[in-house]
């Protein structure tokens, strides 16, 4: 009976110190898988808010880029004293390579019940020809299309109504009462209405108003607004999809009644996890936008987002193991180093594909900036950054009491180039003409790209205008020389404008009066040049 009391004594202590190895196991296990849980929701939370933070700020950024476009087409057709249909034409050119989403680019003016004759009359004068202004019926007040550069295909637009719809007349009047850009509410564009239901978007009117005598003495005066119809979806989806690279689902709609949905992109699985759903409001053009994003199993991939059931595997199994042979330790710390070194690999793995993705962001963000401030054709800066330094050359050699010097430089010939032997070999002739300018000059010196066959060049440092002028003859001849495209020689020439500036000087002024020198050099014969 002792031996068996014994026995059984040791038995019953086994078994206790089974439930307190169980116990203290599974306490611990517990504690780790909550821990390490925690750890992955916080770290998985942080990246969602990154993605959120950067596709918010990608739509806006877009948004701000199409904005000061139209601004600059609003002030450049103002800067036209008798706007006509060619004028228009060519201030739109070369816009349609990278407004993904936009239907066309148009102006558009008011006009009462009363003045549809005279208006229809007065546009047709400025080339607008087989223009009949289509009148919503029951309105007094209309907004028709009198031009517009078709990015869509669509050839039926001019003399259309705006004013038929609601959001668009909203968003124009804001634009007039502001003087700024303005967004309309989501609504289907007026183009689309013979298109099937199911494949119509949730678009977009984007708007600014446009006024004649802006920089003068006189009075500015209304005139009409640039008007960039954008279909959401085509708009936007590119923007989504970039900036969530597939680890996250996105959708952008409008903040309000029956909130509309402009734009969504749904790469991978979507994971239900309302903790890490992540929503942001942005504001643009009078309006707001929510945008709402999803992780995928693709982020939480990327984040060990298993690692926490991992542990209470591990912890587990560890847990058993101890209770069942707890002669086999050392085997067991053997498992858990190398379960630990596991975990530590894949977090290495995690860190270096997060420098990679930021690496991207890094490139993308200055692919973004270079496409800011240079023509995407020639390289050449464009008509912004010109502006830009313009006005820091005039401040510094203000203090120096040195000249500055802005030539315009339009090519003679051009267009008869373009028709004649096609798009591509247009090119061509302004890559040349481009590599030439850039080539003959100073390195001190900005060579521009204004839109088309215009070009602008910024002389620094000048000591007398004689500098300009010998910069302008070396230009004339620089251009006039053959280009050779497929094996035969092209031939254009130049007009410039030369304006010559100092302490005091305005920028604005000193463009007015190069671009005003360059047209009296295109009117004296062509392939010379004027001095303002």
């Amino acid at each position: 009976m002792p031996i068996r009391e014994h026995v059984g004594k040791r038995g019953r202590a086994g078994v206790a110190l089974v439930a307190a190895v169980l116990l203290a196991g599974c306490l611990v296990t517990y504690a780790a898988f909550d821990a390490v849980d925690r750890a992955e929701n916080r770290y998985a939370g942080q990246v969602m808010d990154r993605y959120a933070d950067e596709v918010s700020a990608a739509v806006d950024d877009r948004v701000q880029r199409y904005s000061e476009t139209l601004q600059g087409l609003a002030s450049a057709v103002g800067a036209q004293s008798d706007l006509r249909r060619e004028d228009y034409t060519k201030i739109t050119a070369g816009l349609d390579s990278w407004l993904s989403g936009a239907a066309g680019i148009g102006f558009a003016v008011p006009a009462t019940a009363a003045d549809l004759p005279a208006v229809q009359r007065t546009w047709r004068a400025h080339g607008a020809t087989g223009l009949t202004l289509r009148p919503s019926p029951g309105v007094d007040r209309h907004v028709f299309v009198v031009f517009e550069r078709t990015l869509d295909g669509r050839s039926d637009i001019a003399g259309l109504d705006l004013a038929q719809r609601a959001e668009p007349a909203e968003a124009l009047r804001e634009a007039q009462q502001t003087s700024g850009f303005t967004i309309s509410p989501a609504y289907h564009l007026l183009r689309d209405r013979a298109l099937p239901a199911r494949v119509q978007q949730n678009s977009l009117l984007f708007c600014v108003p446009v006024y004649r005598g802006l920089g003068s003495d006189d009075p500015d005066v209304f005139v009409g607004w640039i008007t960039m119809p954008v279909r959401g979806q085509d708009f936007l989806t590119k923007t989504l999809s970039d900036r969530g690279q597939g680890a996250v689902q996105a959708r952008l709609a409008q903040v309000g009644a029956g909130s509309p949905v402009l734009a969504s992109v749904s790469p991978g699985v979507r994971v239900h996890d309302d903790d890490l759903v992540r929503r942001r409001t942005v504001v643009v053009g009078q309006q707001r936008w929510e945008l709402t994003t999803w992780p995928t199993s693709r982020l939480l991939a990327a984040t060990d987002r298993g690692m926490s059931r991992f542990t209470l595997a591990a912890g587990a199994a560890l847990t058993l193991m101890l209770a069942v042979m707890t002669g086999v330790l050392a085997g067991s710390r053997s498992r858990a180093l190398q379960q630990v070194d596991q975990a530590t690999a894949a977090l290495r793995l995690d860190i270096t594909r997060r420098k990679h993705v930021e690496a991207q962001l890094r490139e993308r963000e200055r692919e973004l900036h270079h496409l800011a401030f240079h023509d995407p054709l020639t390289g050449l800066a464009n008509r912004t950054l010109f502006y830009d330094r313009l006005i820091h050359a005039l401040d510094t050699h203000a203090r120096n009491g040195g000249l500055v010097g802005v030539l315009f430089v339009d090519l003679d010939g051009f267009k008869q180039v373009n028709d004649r032997l096609g798009h591509a070999a247009g090119d061509v002739v302004l890559l040349e003409v481009a590599e030439r300018l850039r080539t003959g000059l100073r390195a001190v010196d900005t060579v521009a790209r204004f839109g088309g066959d215009e070009f602008a060049i910024l002389l620094e440092g000048l000591t007398t205008p004689v500098n300009a002028r010998t910069a302008a003859e070396r230009v004339i001849a620089d251009v006039q020389a053959p280009i050779l495209i497929d094996g035969a020689p092209a031939h254009v020439s130049a007009s410039i404008g030369i304006a010559i500036g100092g302490p005091g000087d305005d920028a604005d002024d000193l463009i007015r009066e190069a671009d005003a020198a360059m047209y009296e050099a295109k009117s004296a014969g062509k392939n010379c040049y004027v001095e303002a």
